[in-house]
C-alpha cells in the first residue's frame, strides 16, 4: 500500500468523474452497505490526451460488485451553445454587428418573443463575426508552431533572407497575442473566482474547464421505463418535461377584491425615480457604511425610513 501511495503521488493521478452510479459494491442485504472501493485514476497528460472518455459503472448481474467501462472516444454530441467572449467588446466593429443583429419584426409584438428573438439574432451574428474576426485560436497556433520551426531548422544550414527573418520575427509576435488571447479564453470557461487576474496556468484552466463538461453531460434519460441516448431525443425530453411543468398561462376564474378587503391604494409612481444628489448624500449620513462594507456603503433601510427621507 506505501509503494502504491508512492506511485500515486509521483505521478500526480486523478480519479476520473463516475457516472451513472456512487457505490461499487453492496453486501446485499435488507438494509444494505454500499461502498465505493474501485476508481479510475489517469495522470494529468493522459486526462488532456483523450478526446472524449466516459466512465460508467455497469449492472452487477449475479455478483455484488459492479464492474468499470471506460470509453475512450464516446460520441458526447452537444449542441455548441453561445459564449460571449469578453474581449470582442475591444475589438472593432463590435459594435456595428450588434446594432445590425438588434431587429425583430414589426409584426411581433409581444415584448418577451421580441426580446428573445433579438438576442438570438444578436448571438448568431456575433458567433459569426468571432469566427471570422479571430477563427481557430489552437489552429492558428500550431500552423505558426510549425511554421517557426521550420526556419529554426533552415538557419541551422544556411542564413535566412530578409523576407524569412520578417515572417518569423512576425509569427513569434502573433504567437505572443494568440497565447494571451487563449488564456483569457480558459480564464472565463474556469470560472475559479479565487484566482488572480494575472495567472498565466492555462492549463489548469483548461483541466478545469474540460472537468465541467464531463461531469455535466448526461448520457442517457429514462422516461417512463424508456431510456433514452441520442442527443435529439434528450433534447425533446427536456423541452416537454419544462413544458408540462411551467404550462400555458390561463385566465383566472376568481380573482381578489381589493377595494371590498379595504385595503388602501397607494401611490407607487414614484418608485422607479433615480435618487438625486441630495437625497443620496442624506441618506449615506443617515446609514453610515461599516468597516466591512464597499466604497459606497450599505442603503439597506426600511420603507417607512425612506418614506420620510
Amino acid at each position: 500500500m506505501g509503494k502504491f501511495k508512492r506511485f500515486v503521488d509521483n505521478n500526480t493521478l486523478k480519479e476520473l468523474f463516475l457516472h451513472r452510479h456512487k457505490f461499487m459494491w453492496s453486501n446485499e442485504r435488507e438494509t444494505p452497505t454500499l461502498t465505493k472501493i474501485d476508481c479510475a485514476s489517469v495522470s494529468v497528460d493522459w486526462e488532456l490526451d483523450p478526446p472524449d472518455c466516459l466512465l460508467q459503472a455497469l449492472s452487477t448481474e449475479y455478483s455484488d460488485h459492479c464492474p468499470l467501462h471506460l470509453t475512450l472516444q464516446e460520441a458526447m454530441h452537444t449542441k455548441r451553445r453561445f459564449r460571449f467572449e469578453k474581449f470582442w467588446v475591444k475589438m472593432d466593429g463590435f459594435l456595428d454587428v450588434v446594432k445590425e443583429a438588434w431587429i425583430c419584426d414589426p409584426a411581433i409584438t409581444d415584448p418577451f418573443m421580441r426580446l428573445d428573438i433579438m438576442l438570438r439574432n444578436t448571438a448568431r451574428a456575433l458567433a459569426t463575426w468571432g469566427q471570422k474576426e479571430i477563427g481557430n485560436i489552437k489552429l492558428q497556433i500550431a500552423i505558426a508552431n510549425i511554421v517557426i520551426m521550420r526556419f529554426d531548422c533552415a538557419q541551422e544550414n544556411r542564413m535566412l533572407t530578409e523576407e524569412e527573418r520578417w515572417l518569423r520575427r512576425t509569427l513569434k509576435q502573433l504567437l505572443l497575442g494568440l497565447a494571451s488571447l487563449e488564456r483569457t479564453i480558459a480564464r472565463q470557461r474556469s470560472r475559479i473566482t479565487w484566482l488572480k487576474e494575472g495567472d498565466a496556468n492555462t492549463q489548469l484552466f483548461h483541466l478545469v474547464a474540460n472537468g465541467r463538461r464531463m461531469k455535466n453531460y448526461i448520457p442517457s434519460l429514462t422516461i417512463e421505463g424508456r431510456i433514452i441516448t441520442d442527443q435529439k431525443g434528450k433534447e425533446e425530453a427536456f423541452y416537454n418535461a419544462y413544458k408540462e411543468l411551467l404550462r400555458k398561462d390561463v385566465a383566472r376564474e376568481f380573482t381578489l377584491d381589493l377595494e371590498g378587503l379595504g385595503v388602501a391604494h397607494a401611490d407607487l409612481s414614484e418608485q422607479d425615480r433615480v435618487f438625486t444628489e441630495d437625497e443620496f448624500g442624506q441618506l449615506s449620513r443617515t446609514f453610515p457604511r461599516t468597516r466591512h462594507q464597499g466604497r459606497m456603503g450599505s442603503l439597506a433601510c426600511s420603507s417607512r425610513e425612506l418614506g420620510r427621507l
